[in-house]
């Protein structure tokens, strides 16, 4: 199993970026059920809020509202389908509080670390370098959960 930061999901649907074709390839992977996912309640939210700052950003990426509309429904879908299990937050909040304090993270990456550890994920994938510091891994590795990016997580699958 696998866990998802929205760092990774935004790249669906934000060309140009970093890591694009493997976090591409995992969304194939769980789109047709070949890897089992999961995924905070905030991941769409998070989807919402990269791709608007994106929009206002850079302007030559051309993404209007109904595409920031359409990410989101497409991230529900994945919920509402099985493919990416949708985990609430209320199910890792203290968890999450820990890693606040401990690690000194964002609220949204607490809540996606916990998420990782709380259900026993083998990697969390992320591009976050919050999330990819060796400090957070060292606090996810105990768990069970190795920290890693797009092209680590599609090497590791492989295998």
């Amino acid at each position: 199993m696998i866990a998802l930061d929205a760092s990774v999901a935004v790249k669906w649907f934000k060309p140009g970026e970093r890591f694009q074709a493997e976090a591409e390839e995992l969304l194939n992977l769980l789109s047709g059920f070949r890897i089992e996912a999961i995924g905070s309640e905030w991941l769409p939210l998070e989807v919402v809020r990269g791709l608007k700052r994106a929009q206002q950003e850079v302007p030559d990426l051309a993404i209007e509202d109904s595409d920031i509309h359409a990410a989101y429904d497409a991230i529900v879908a994945l919920h509402r389908c099985g493919a990416l299990l949708e985990v609430p937050v209320g199910e890792v909040r203290a968890l999450a509080k820990n890693a606040e304090i401990s690690l000194g993270l964002y609220a949204a990456d607490a809540v996606h670390l916990a998420t990782a550890v709380h259900l026993g994920a083998r990697l969390l994938v992320t591009d976050d370098h919050h999330l990819l510091s060796p400090l957070v891994k060292a606090y996810a590795a105990p768990s069970g959960v190795a920290v890693v990016d797009p092209q680590d997580a599609v090497a590791a699958l492989k295998v």
